[in-house]
């Protein structure tokens, strides 16, 4: 006998429901609470090894298998939608599993009442395994937690931006907000002065322009350096954001400093003891050789070919032992200062005939500089020369060194330009480590370096000092 549309309809909206609960791996149940009884519609406990606690005292069987650190908020959560205070019941929790371990589960259910208050008490619900998500949520927060202990106890600055520059993650305050308030502020927004606002964003335009990491250095109102590495980060081929720590390289710096600084003493005593020592020494001996090369030519012609020639050799001793304790110390004041070591610097390059160095020293410039600052602008003359000569194809080159205020007597500026090929702009996003020495070298004495093209063709290089070191100024 056919059962008639009526229960076909019923019996597909079953298969119906058996499949799409099945598909979504869930654990349909409905409770007989005013009898404590369940009744499971598939097989998901035994599936997930569950105890589904069927028969008798379904709920003194099933809590007592809940967690007991999630016992007591699941309980509350189905009190408050028994006496009608939630729309549904739905828990989290962990639920002892047959072979002992523990498996997290989300359980959501709602109540069902009859007409008559005599009429069972029914709760129709689901489970859902959520264990795997809930220990990756975990792993993921005690991961995060880590971090930000991590960012809080770092003795730096780090942040997190967006594509468009808003701050997403700061770890300490920035110049007096709170890593709270600075979220949702673009990083602008923090700064007070306008020109270095400017220069901060920037940087931040290039750092998403090139796609690469980049450094960049400032000098804070009460005198400290600071450095900033940014870096962009992706997300499907695309930038979408920058991370980046800043660091006080004040301290460092000062470290470097005074290790520079022994160095450069050290380099000046053995100049010196090379000059007044080994020099001397040698010139006495030359002196008696001489004396020798007369008596010979008295008592012993024979002798004197091979005196003389122990005489040349002697000579060249002492003229190569004064190179060399000249160039130990370069710009000693004792030699004339840095004006005068230029000159001859620019004097002593070789050239072939189709290459001209000229040096050009404003009268004092230079004359009042620290030795440190001094050796160190010589060094960032000798290098850029020596970039010019060898990779700029240049055919004349000039070197000048003159006072930023006229009378000051400290504060100078050191300009090398070529008339060369000059730099292209990838050569200047890619520094080599000439150029990098030459920049930290500024960055130690506190000066600007400046590096861009010469017009009308070539290469400038600037380096503007204060002449007392006191604070590096921000490269443009």
């Amino acid at each position: 006998m056919d059962p008639g549309p009526a229960a076909h309809s019923r019996q597909d909206d079953q298969t119906l429901l058996d499949a799409t609960v099945w598909a979504a791996e869930l654990g349909a149940y409905a409770w007989d609470v005013t009898n404590d009884r369940v009744h499971w519609l598939n097989d998901w406990c035994q599936r997930h090894d569950i105890d589904p606690c069927d028969g008798e005292q379904h709920a003194v069987r099933w809590r007592a298998r809940v967690h007991a650190d999630d016992r007591a908020a699941a309980l509350a959560e189905f009190e408050a939608h028994y006496a009608g205070q939630r729309d549904c019941f739905e828990s989290t929790y962990r639920v002892q599993t047959l072979h002992g371990g523990w498996r997290w589960i989300r359980n959501r259910a709602y109540i069902v009442r009859g007409p008559s208050p005599d009429d069972p008490v029914r709760l129709l619900g689901v489970c859902h395994d959520v264990n795997e998500r809930r220990l990756l949520e975990s792993q993921l927060e005690r991961s995060r937690g880590n971090l930000e202990a991590l960012a809080a106890a770092a003795p730096i600055w780090m942040m997190l931006l967006d594509a468009d520059g808003i701050i997403e993650f700061a770890n300490r305050p920035i110049l007096g907000v709170s890593p709270a308030a600075l979220i949702g502020r673009p990083i602008c927004s923090v700064i007070a002065d306008p020109s270095e606002a400017a220069a901060v964003e920037a940087f931040r335009a290039t750092v998403i322009r090139t796609r690469k990491p980049q450094m960049y250095t400032t000098v804070l109102r009460d005198g400290r350096s600071i450095g900033t590495w940014a870096t962009p980060t992706f997300q499907d081929g695309r930038i979408s954001g920058i991370a980046s720590v800043s660091v006080d390289l004040s301290e460092r710096r000062t470290r470097e400093r005074d290790l520079l600084e022994a160095v450069t003493r050290e380099q000046r005593r053995f100049g010196h003891d090379l000059h007044d020592g080994l020099g001397q020494e040698l010139t006495g001996i030359a002196l008696l050789v001489k004396t020798l090369v007369k008596r010979a030519e008295r008592e012993s012609p024979a002798l004197c070919e091979g005196l003389i020639e122990v005489l040349d050799y002697v000579t060249g001793a002492i003229a190569t032992s004064r190179e060399v304790a000249r160039g130990a110390s370069p710009v000693g004041r004792e030699h004339g200062g840095l004006g005068r070591a230029l000159v001859e610097l620019a004097g002593r390059w070789p050239t072939d005939g189709e290459l001209s160095v000229a040096c050009r020293v404003h009268p004092r410039a230079g004359e009042l500089l620290e030795p440190l600052i001094a050796e160190n602008l010589y060094r960032i003359a000798q290098e850029a020369l020596s970039n010019a000569v060898r990779h700029s194809g240049a055919h004349r080159v000039k070197i000048t060194l003159e006072d930023t205020v006229e009378g000051a007597g400290s504060g100078v500026r050191l300009i090398v330009e070529d008339d060369g090929r000059g730099m292209r702009a990838s050569e200047m996003l890619a520094e080599g480590l000439g150029l990098k020495i030459m920049r930290a070298r500024a960055e130690l004495i506190g000066a600007v370096l400046r590096v861009g093209a010469r017009s009308p063709a070539g290469t400038r290089v600037e380096c503007l000092c204060d002449g007392r070191g006191a604070g590096a100024v921000r490269d443009r």
